[in-house]
């Protein structure tokens, strides 16, 4: 005879069932190798990070942890992979603010950043104010002075809507000066056009700026961290030059695609999390300049929304359109 006693018995050990269920799963994950996609070419910043990462949690994890460039497209080619990936855990993309900038920069891209769980985001290198050493700028004040006269001083970027695009407009604007942006195919090419006098300023990674600065390529002016590089040790940071609110940073994360399982999402993040915070890696990519700055969870879903959002006020506001 099946009493109200028994049904109630039945359901509360089913509800008990169901709530093993995502533990076990997560104790049981990784069964199988993981891929992470990293959205460039081999060799770049994210690749070295991702390839270190990769090694040192593949121990942990039980099971291989392997590295898949997809590079083209501006990282599109790599995110739109990763965003139709199944939502199981197994394949995680490195997302850096370049990849952040191509969602609300592009308006046919048929995925955003709500296409992704965000897992875990470990922090970045600075970015450098850097002018031509063939230019009598050599001060925040003669860059001001020269940026206030007639159309402005010319900067370059490695391509329209990059991260040194944008963070030469934010600056231009908080100095009160005017530019002329010269648009190079990569960093690379800007850097050159730069050295040898053909453009008077940009914005590359402190990493870039300092080899290029022991050489005399270009005249490193200030840093966009809050702290002073490590490997621009003498170089003042825009906070102490009086411009706080350019803060910009090759910031790097990883994300699963949406749907991932909270708890793998959580296992993953602990994983990576360990490893930024150890030794090994900071003995290997703090004299880079490498800043780490840890967030998982809900404070890391509103930094990338939040970072999203005033990208695209800004491309909004200076009408920066993508062309193929």
């Amino acid at each position: 005879m099946v009493t109200r006693r028994s049904v109630m018995l039945g359901a509360g050990a089913l509800a008990a069932g169901s709530l093993g269920v995502a533990p076990a799963r997560a104790q049981a994950f990784p069964t199988k190798p993981i891929k992470i996609i990293v959205a460039n070419p081999p060799g770049g910043d994210d690749d070295v990070l991702t390839r270190f990462i990769a090694q040192e949690i593949s121990g942990p994890l039980g099971q291989p942890v392997v590295v898949e460039n997809r590079g083209g497209g501006a990282t599109t080619v790599g995110g739109m992979a990763a965003a139709q990936s199944p939502a199981d855990g197994y394949t995680l993309l490195c997302v850096h603010m370049a990849s952040i900038i191509q969602t609300v920069l592009r308006d046919k891209l048929s995925y955003t950043m709500k296409s992704f769980a965000p897992v875990v985001g470990i922090g970045g290198y600075p970015m450098s104010l850097v002018v031509s050493p063939k230019s009598p700028i050599k001060t925040l004040d003669d860059l001001k002075a020269a940026a206030s006269k007639g159309d402005g001083v010319t900067f370059a970027s490695g391509g329209p809507g990059t991260m040194g695009h944008l963070t030469s407009v934010r600056f231009l604007k908080a100095i009160g000066g005017k530019g002329v942006h010269v648009a190079y195919k990569n960093n690379p090419e800007g850097l050159q056009a730069l050295a040898g006098g053909f453009t008077e300023m940009m914005f590359p990674s402190a990493r870039e700026a300092a080899n290029l600065g022991k050489d005399g390529l270009v005249r490193v002016l200030a840093v966009t961290s809050k702290v002073r590089a490590n490997n621009l040790p003498d170089t003042p940071t825009m906070t102490e030059l009086g411009l706080p609110q350019i803060d910009s940073r090759l910031w790097y994360s990883y994300v699963a695609p949406a749907g991932t399982p909270p708890e793998i999402v959580n296992k993953l993040g602990e994983a990576i999390e360990k490893v930024v915070k150890s030794p090994a890696f900071n003995e290997r990519f703090a004299p880079m300049a490498f800043q780490a700055d840890v967030v998982r969870g809900e404070p890391l879903v509103k930094f990338v929304d939040g970072t999203a959002a005033m990208f695209k006020e800004l491309i909004v506001e200076n009408n920066i359109k993508f062309t193929d």
